[in-house]
């Protein structure tokens, strides 16, 4: 993921507070070794993040946001590194970005009986053509999610594109799941 949320997008290290400029000014930071990527420091690169990261970073990234929330769960970490393993190789183009697999895992673990409410404060919407971030407006049926970017000069919800990316997701990568609605989706 990149932005406020971001780690590295091999291992699924934290990131380093320090920041390194690179020769064009771009702030990447270190990752840093912990008991889930022990390595991390010595083989990855400085980075801000990537939209896209492996399979096994965003399973230590998420088992590293669940262990600030709750105390391990062996069922839970396995339920969830099969459904990333799953999601991950249905995914194409935009769906493949972490934040759309990441809302995708959750639906998939809530409707497996796992509590997946905490998911929600290690991911942010972004705008699923620029990556920039949203500004939100209170629209008549709840938040309307903009991009703050203008990407496409347009004031259309961006919000309603990322649950039908969402939801296009599951239906692919679960198709014996009924394919949830965009509105009752777990986390958006």
């Amino acid at each position: 993921m990149i932005g406020e949320h971001a780690f590295c997008p091999t291992s699924g290290a934290s990131l380093s507070r320090e920041v390194h400029y690179d020769e064009r000014g771009r702030p990447e930071r270190v990752p840093q070794s912990d008991d889930l990527s022990p390595n991390a420091s010595l083989d990855a690169p400085l980075t801000t993040g990537e939209r896209r990261s492996s399979r096994r970073a965003l399973a230590t990234h998420f088992r590293r946001c669940h262990r600030r929330h709750a105390d391990a769960d062996n069922e839970l970490y396995c339920r969830a590194a099969l459904s990333l393993a799953r999601l991950k190789r249905a995914a194409t183009g935009r769906q493949g970005r972490d934040v759309i697999v990441w809302y995708a895992l959750a639906e998939r673990l809530a409707r497996d009986g796992f509590d997946v409410d905490w998911m929600s404060a290690h991911a942010e919407p972004r705008c699923p053509d620029c990556s920039g971030r949203l500004t939100y407006v209170e629209g008549p049926d709840g938040p309307i999610g903009r991009c703050g970017g203008s990407c496409h000069g347009t004031r259309a919800d961006r919000l309603e594109t990322i649950r039908d990316t969402v939801c296009s997701l599951f239906a692919r990568t679960f198709p014996d799941d009924p394919t949830p609605d965009t509105d009752a989706l777990t986390l958006l």
